[in-house]
């Protein structure tokens, strides 16, 4: 069965309740965003945190730190993606909502992802991810990412001039 068709669509400061509403519906927290102390789950002082930490270093930042895009299928913002330069690399990161999870999607977004790496200066294509992760992983190994294993971390590394 073919995955349904995705569009990646700039995060800004129209869609950032959207993205935000998919996070909250279809994930945890820590999926999502760096963790915040207090109760697990999502609580007002989380939301804020999230609207945050896309306000400051994408939508609003004088130097952006990332370009996050909103992934969207059938008019529906079901994950997000992401692109920041790190040095002479670009680290691509992305989630999706967990009803969206499972259906080819992430090939597809790490597709486009890639896609947009290429055009830049970068030279590599770095990556983290956890070892529970098994999707990540086999995405990344499918694209020609060699993965280092630290204990719970995975981290993974493409090189842009070569593999599929």
């Amino acid at each position: 069965m073919a995955a349904p068709r995705c569009e990646l669509r700039p995060l800004d400061g129209r869609n950032l309740a959207d993205l935000l509403a998919v996070a909250v519906a279809e994930t945890d927290p820590l999926e999502v965003m760096p963790p915040v102390a207090g109760e697990p789950g999502w609580n007002d002082t989380r939301r804020q945190a999230f609207r945050d930490f896309h306000l400051t270093r994408s939508i609003e930042a004088e130097r952006p730190v990332e370009q996050t895009y909103l992934v969207v299928v059938d008019e529906r913002v079901v994950g997000a993606a992401r692109l920041e330069p790190v040095g002479v690399d670009v680290e691509v990161g992305m989630w999706l909502g967990r009803s969206y999870r499972g259906l080819g999607l992430g090939r597809a977004v790490l597709a486009e992802l890639l896609t947009m790496a290429r055009v830049t200066t970068a030279r590599r294509v770095v990556a983290s991810t956890t070892t529970a992760n098994v999707g990540a992983r086999r995405l990344l190994v499918d694209r020609g990412a060699v993965l280092t294993v630290d204990g719970d971390r995975v981290d993974a590394v493409l090189d842009l001039r070569s593999g599929p």
